[in-house]
């Protein structure tokens, strides 16, 4: 109610005066009325600063309006335990992708990706004969393996290329994982295909007056902060953001999703969104006669009759 009344206070201050409105009478009448709004829908407790914090938003998430406050408080509490302990997973929906290539873009933007470097790609896939036709998308990366067999081919050529972190995540070094000869050896031993990328060196803005700031800012993966210098001729692939994990955010891919196709957590919490969507829901993982074990779990109502079809 008082909310109310300051909008109308400035609304008739605006109008009463018959005067232009200028920018500042703007910003002060949207200020009113964006405070309002957003406010409307929040404990009075909270707004007083007197209830819980992580309280507020398990009550938040329970009410089924934003799957990204669970998942951060499924993030928070993972965190909490070593790193051992953790079993960090992708779940996409695949009945909800739209294809609008969000993920994607995010990614490019969070590791400041060159040209002809993508650690996420949306294939578009048909499905069917006609008239019964059937269209989706297959948002994917790296898939973090568990017997991941892209380290020990990238080992064999440079000792201390790729690892396993103690939480699954497959990393790689920049100073040591250089040269052709490394990559097409990690990647022929991938069984899925544009999960890692060489990297050229090359810039968006090459060939203009100036290579451009943005391309020349430093990116953080793996704990440090490297230049493009540091990261030319290396072998590059989704890490599932470690940069914003180890700093308790979600990866980049997921809170862009505009589908809710996206979902990330730990599969060894029980209560954790990832592994309920997995209890719930008919799931499949690509390509399991190579015996990677995969990290990504896709979601349909009939996978055998979709990508599974191409990927038995």
């Amino acid at each position: 109610m008082e909310k109310a009344k300051e909008i109308e206070e400035v609304a008739s201050d605006l109008t009463a005066n018959k005067r232009k409105f200028k920018r500042k009478d703007f910003l002060k009448l949207g200020a009113a009325v964006g405070l309002a709004a957003v406010t409307s829908g929040v404990p009075k407790a909270v707004l007083a600063g007197g209830e819980d914090k992580k309280a507020v938003a398990k009550k938040l998430w329970k009410k089924g309006d934003d799957i990204l406050l669970r998942m951060q408080d499924d993030l928070n509490r993972a965190l909490v335990k070593p790193m051992k302990e953790r079993k960090w997973a992708m779940v996409l929906d695949i009945r909800k992708c739209i294809g609008c290539s969000a993920c994607a873009v995010a990614c490019i933007a969070e590791n400041n990706l060159p040209p002809g470097v993508m650690y996420r790609t949306v294939a578009e896939v048909e499905d069917g004969d006609y008239p019964d036709v059937r269209r989706f998308f297959m948002p994917t990366n790296c898939m973090q393996c568990e017997a991941a067999p892209c380290i020990e081919a990238a080992n064999k050529i440079i000792s201390g290329s790729m690892s396993r972190r103690p939480d699954g995540i497959v990393v790689i070094d920049y100073r040591k994982m250089k040269g052709k000869e490394v990559f097409k050896a990690a990647d022929k031993a991938c069984p899925y295909p544009r999960s890692l990328w060489y990297d050229e060196g090359k810039n968006y803005t090459d060939g203009t007056p100036e290579v451009q700031p943005y391309e020349k800012r430093r990116s953080k993966e793996y704990g440090s902060e490297w230049t493009r210098e540091d990261v030319k001729n290396t072998t590059r692939k989704c890490h599932f953001c470690t940069q914003r994990l180890d700093a308790g955010i979600l990866p980049a891919c997921v809170t862009t999703c505009t589908g809710q196709t996206m979902h990330f957590g730990d599969l060894n919490d029980p209560e954790s969104l990832v592994s309920q969507l997995l209890k719930k829901n008919k799931s499949f993982r690509l390509d399991l006669a190579s015996k990677a074990e995969p990290k990504n779990h896709y979601l349909d109502d009939n996978p055998e009759k979709t990508c599974m079809a191409c990927h038995k």
